[in-house]
């Protein structure tokens, strides 16, 4: 059974019966429709066609399992689903920081009340341009407008709501569809040189064993914040000289550490370390067993056997590196860097020496492809560039070439 009431000047319900409910009583799916065109809501006949083929076609949707009701949840309780049933399972713990960041302080204060199914692409696409246009979006206080990495995160979590929506059936179409992704213009890479090893490692050398070795792997290892803090003796093969990249801690929950694989599968690889780095190893295992036997029961290791730790065996908590990495900087006055640039510095080094291979810059740093490693690490050192440009010095014109060139011809 179908049919369609007039619910205003130009909105119409269909409804249409079809199926029964747990009660044994006949199930009805409603729509509301809307007509703009004014010529046709005057003329009876023409209106009555359109309605009945427009209630044929919602017939047809509801009886072939189509149709998906609107929902009824706004999004700030979708949102709420969203972050239980998948963001704090499949997503690492940076990621769902900084998806809720954006949808608490931006996202949702625009389109929390309203209805998931009735947000539209247009609508999106209005808020995007509207935040990266607009001078009082930041909520730090500073001047000037939000950054295009940040209209990217409130893109990358848009889209990642109604991914999950749309997979769960909760909204027919997916309004991300069709919007193009903001481009985020890249920063300069900071990094560092040949020239400022000397004051880093000096400082390096007056920091712990545990953190000496931490940060010079990083350094000269390429290996990612996760990846040291996941690093087990097992790891390690001291008659080769490599240490194996098999886990990355990403975060933490209910105390426990989130452990993943590493970031790519090229990523999972060994790295072949420097004698002198390996002989550090050698003297912090020394230590590290002398440790571990002191706290006896109060070992909270388990069966892992982590490297890097706080005294009493478990992992670092995941952000602890990067906490101390800063405060190592203000210390010693270093330079200023992310620790992740510790890694970019590893490239950096290499790209200064005189026999360049990409390929193999490419193996160490682990990248998934030589076009990674050349796109973003092409241009990395200056020092390289000057030595690039010296190539040509041995063309430098000397008086007698300048006076020759100079030479006017007579006419």
């Amino acid at each position: 059974m179908a049919s369609y009431q007039r619910r205003g000047e130009n909105s119409f319900l269909l409804v249409v019966e079809a199926g029964y409910d747990a009660k044994g009583k006949r199930k009805k799916r409603t729509k509301t429709i809307r007509i703009n065109d004014k010529a046709l809501l005057k003329t009876t006949r023409k209106l009555e066609n359109y309605l009945q083929k427009e209630l044929a076609k919602f017939q047809i949707e509801v009886e072939a399992g189509e149709y998906i009701a609107p929902d009824k949840n706004i999004l700030s309780d979708f949102v709420k689903e969203w972050y239980d049933r998948y963001a704090i399972k499949e997503l690492s713990p940076t990621v769902v920081k900084n998806y809720m960041s954006s949808l608490r302080n931006h996202i949702l204060p625009v389109f929390g009340s309203k209805r998931i199914g009735d947000i539209k692409t247009i609508q999106i696409i209005r808020f995007l341009d509207d935040k990266s246009t607009g001078e009082k979006e930041r909520k730090d206080g500073q001047p000037g407008n939000l950054s295009d990495d940040t209209i990217r995160k409130f893109y990358d979590a848009l889209r990642n709501v109604f991914a999950r929506a749309y997979e769960w059936k909760i909204i027919k179409d997916n309004p991300m569809d069709g919007i193009r992704k903001p481009s985020v213009q890249r920063k300069e890479m900071q990094y560092y040189c040949s020239d400022d090893l000397g004051d880093v490692i000096e400082a390096l050398n007056k920091e712990p064993l545990m953190w000496r070795i931490y940060y010079l792997g990083a350094l000269f290892g390429g290996f990612r914040r996760g990846e040291l803090t996941a690093l087990e003796w097992s790891h390690i093969y001291f008659h080769t000289n490599e240490i194996q990249v098999v886990n990355n801690i990403v975060g933490t929950h209910k105390g426990k550490s989130i452990i993943k694989d590493p970031k790519t599968k090229s990523s999972k690889a060994s790295v072949v370390m420097p004698e002198w780095y390996m002989q550090l190893l050698k003297d912090y295992h020394k230590q590290w067993k002398i440790e571990k036997m002191k706290m006896m029961d109060f070992w909270e290791g388990g069966n892992h056997e982590y490297l890097f730790h706080h005294g009493t065996g478990k992992a670092l908590y995941f952000t602890t590196p990067t906490t101390k990495w800063k405060r190592i900087i203000k210390k010693y006055n270093l330079k200023k860097i992310r620790l992740h640039d510790l890694r970019h510095s590893m490239v950096a080094l290499l790209m200064e020496e005189d026999d360049v291979n990409l390929p193999a810059i490419q193996r160490r740093a682990r990248h998934s492809s030589s076009k990674i490693t050349s796109d973003i690490y092409g241009h990395i050192s200056k020092k390289r560039a000057k030595q690039t440009a010296s190539q040509f010095d041995k063309y430098a014109p000397s008086d007698k070439f300048v006076n020759k060139s100079s030479t006017t011809r007579k006419i």
